[in-house]
């Protein structure tokens, strides 16, 4: 197995044990360690920069964003790379994340820190919708893109620029207190799970279908 493939899976069981961890620490726990530590920090930061700085941020995350995003940077990955399988895969991918995060929050049923409508802050907490979301959709748009760019210049940039992205959207929803911090931990590990686990299919898919799926390709 190559080095880059440990790597990978080495991540992949990482997020696996640390979504089961959290999940049942949220689960049997009145409250976290972790959330009773972190929770004070946010606290009183309403109506300042930082604030709506983040209240900006977390748009990115949001469901009304998200949906003409996934669909107009399906058409661009449609006209960049040609690949119908990957266009397929990034829109039912991103919208099927969502149902299971909901899903998820449906078993877990836990409480939000607070409510806050105009940013999407009502319903469980658990795990963070944006946190998952804009993992699997920004990480899946990343790896797409990745994967037919051959300038290794702009490959970091997107890189960089896609992982900045995810950790403040993230990070959004508990500066604005409309989740726990292990709310936005279980989101990531559940959406690079989710990612791992639909990148694969892809892949498996493209073997499958190949000798047909070049005639696809435009």
């Amino acid at each position: 197995m190559k080095k880059r493939s440990y790597f990978y899976v080495s991540f992949f069981l990482l997020a696996v044990l640390s979504g089961i961890y959290i999940t049942i620490d949220v689960l049997f726990s009145a409250q976290p360690l972790l959330d009773k530590w972190t929770g004070p920090v946010v606290e009183g930061l309403d109506n300042t920069m930082i604030f709506f700085f983040f209240r900006w941020i977390t748009e990115l995350g949001s469901g009304s964003f998200i949906t003409p995003f996934a669909i107009v940077m399906a058409l661009v990955l449609l006209l960049f790379t040609r690949d119908w399988l990957a266009v397929i895969m990034f829109v039912t991918g991103t919208f099927l994340s969502y149902r299971i995060n909901y899903w998820i929050k449906l078993l877990v049923e836990r409480e939000r820190p607070r409510v806050l409508a105009e940013a999407e802050g009502v319903g469980f907490s658990f795990p963070s919708g944006h946190a998952m979301g804009a993992m699997v959709t920004y990480g899946m748009l990343v790896y797409f893109l990745l994967k037919y760019i051959k300038s290794q210049k702009a490959a970091l940039a997107i890189n960089i620029f896609g992982f900045c992205l995810i950790l403040l959207i993230g990070l959004s929803r508990y500066v604005i207190r409309v989740h726990y911090l292990t709310d936005v931990l279980g989101g990531y590990a559940f959406g690079f799970v989710y990612i791992v686990v639909w990148i694969g299919l892809y892949h498996f898919l493209q073997q499958l279908i190949k000798p047909k799926y070049r005639h696809l390709r435009l």
